[in-house]
């Protein structure tokens, strides 16, 4: 074998050992994984032009002085968690609808690891126990406060008291990101295949028991979203967001 081949063959080796160790370095761990969140990362700065407004809101690791972190924001579309994951640095186990499990999709929840709460009207007890105890081995949870996409732009739907019950009862911190400029879609995961020009503000890390009993929880963070998304401008009725929007104060 000839110099030149040996060489060649050690340099292609070096880089496959340094991209395979780039790639391991996410939040999950492995190579699977990490490809995927390239992909991800360009997918989301590409095709819906993510920008990000206060970064130095998210904390390094998904536990703070001891708490856990629950990632909570509003539900514009199916590509939200999609968005959320791709800045922040740990992996997110993401709270959804059972309804929206596609079975065609099962092998993806199931990588995932997503909790699956059932919104028939009666409380899925075994969903909120799961959450629990991943809230209580340090991992992070992401939960949309609404329960469902909003259906109409401008407006939020009422804030379920599933995160004050979880924040309360796991002693966790939380992390609002208030989204926009996603697509305003009928079908939920239509938003995944529609270019935006999607923005992600992430707010200070927020103790639920500044906003009173759990009971009032919910109607508090309501109206902190509210407020945060007249800040940020007003929403499209299309697919784009005002190129202003989520401009710091």
């Amino acid at each position: 074998m000839s110099p030149l081949l040996i060489t060649i063959l050690v340099l292609v080796w070096a880089l496959f050992a340094l991209w395979a160790r780039r790639v391991s370095l996410n939040p999950r761990g492995d190579i699977v994984s990490g490809m995927a969140w390239d992909l991800v990362i360009v997918y989301t700065r590409l095709f819906h032009g993510l920008r990000v407004v206060g970064r130095d809101n998210i904390p390094a690791k998904p536990v703070v002085d001891g708490r856990p972190v629950i990632i909570i924001a509003n539900h514009s579309a199916g590509v939200d968690p999609v968005l959320i994951q791709s800045v922040v640095p740990f992996y997110i186990r993401w709270m959804m609808a059972a309804d929206m499990r596609t079975p065609a999709l099962e092998g993806l929840w199931t990588f995932l690891e997503v909790i699956c709460v059932d919104r028939s009207g009666k409380a899925d007890v075994a969903a909120l126990r799961t959450a629990m105890r991943v809230a209580g081995t340090h991992e992070a949870l992401g939960v949309f406060p609404e329960g469902r996409l909003r259906r109409t732009p401008r407006q939020l739907n009422p804030f379920q008291p599933g995160v004050a019950l979880l924040a309360s009862r796991t002693n966790a911190l939380l992390l609002p990101v208030v989204i926009t400029g996603t697509p305003m879609c009928t079908e939920s995961w239509t938003s995944l295949v529609i270019p935006s020009r999607s923005r992600l503000r992430f707010m200070p890390l927020l103790d639920p028991k500044t906003l009173g009993k759990t009971s009032e929880i919910p109607a508090a963070l309501e109206a902190l979203f509210t407020r945060w998304l007249t800040e940020a401008g007003s929403e499209p009725d299309g697919t784009h967001a005002d190129a202003h929007a989520l401009t710091p104060s």
